[in-house]
């Protein structure tokens, strides 16, 4: 297979970081994004920094890139389906209009990015950080937290210290919050509160936040708990 040099360019205003060279192993007529694909793989075993990086429309299926820092980086459009991005930085990333369909995201941290009109079907979103991320008009079918299949995501509430409540409704019916470490219905939250920190500023505000997440359930029809089907 000939080999090229390639070189991954940055995100407009961020070129002072200097391009990211590599040499690929590629056929010299393949498109551009196969080829940034197999430029960023390199440069992920080079240890690169990839912060800021442009890698619109890379083809980037099934590839590991867990742990790697990816953060501000341009990946619009770049197919990510199936990837391993376990534990990635992805915060501040472009991801609208990515396909992540079926790629492992758990515990990558994804706060503030663009995650708007991707397609997120199948995957896999344990324990990643979503606080801040755009979620509009993203394919969250299948996409699964901590095991469960999710459909939506239909609310989202800062609290004061940076702590985000992201309320989602289930596959199997009702409704989990993520927070954090935590991904539970609304009622399991209130328990928590009024055993971990009861009668706070603090529980004050997440029951606000709470009530809240009830009421734009109820204005959208949304049950909080799932429907028991008789045997």
């Amino acid at each position: 297979m000939p080999t090229e040099q390639f070189t991954i360019q940055r995100r407009p205003g961020f070129g002072f970081l200097g391009a990211i060279t590599v040499t690929i192993e590629c056929d010299p007529s393949a498109l551009s994004g196969v080829k940034i694909g197999l430029a960023l793989r390199a440069a992920v075993k080079l240890r690169a920094n990839l912060s800021d990086a442009d890698l619109s429309r890379a083809y980037l299926s099934g590839a590991n890139l867990s742990r790697a820092d990816l953060s501000w980086a341009n990946l619009s459009d770049a197919d990510l389906s199936r990837a391993y991005l376990s534990g990635a930085n992805l915060s501040r990333a472009d991801l609208s209009w990515a396909n992540l369909s079926d790629a492992d995201l758990s515990r990558a941290d994804l706060s503030r990015a663009n995650l708007s009109r991707a397609n997120l079907s199948g995957a896999n979103l344990s324990d990643a950080d979503l606080s801040r991320a755009n979620l509009s008009r993203a394919n969250l079918s299948r996409a699964k937290i901590h095991g469960e299949p999710i459909t939506r995501c239909f609310a989202r509430i800062m609290r004061d210290d940076g702590y985000g409540f992201l309320a989602f409704t289930l596959e199997a019916g009702g409704v989990k919050i993520m927070a954090g470490c935590r991904w539970f219905t609304v009622a399991e939250f209130r328990a928590h509160v009024a055993e971990k920190y009861p009668d706070t500023a603090k529980a004050k505000e997440t029951l606000w936040i709470l009530d809240a997440i009830e009421r734009r359930a109820a204005d959208l029809g949304i049950s909080l708990e799932a429907e028991l089907v008789a045997a």
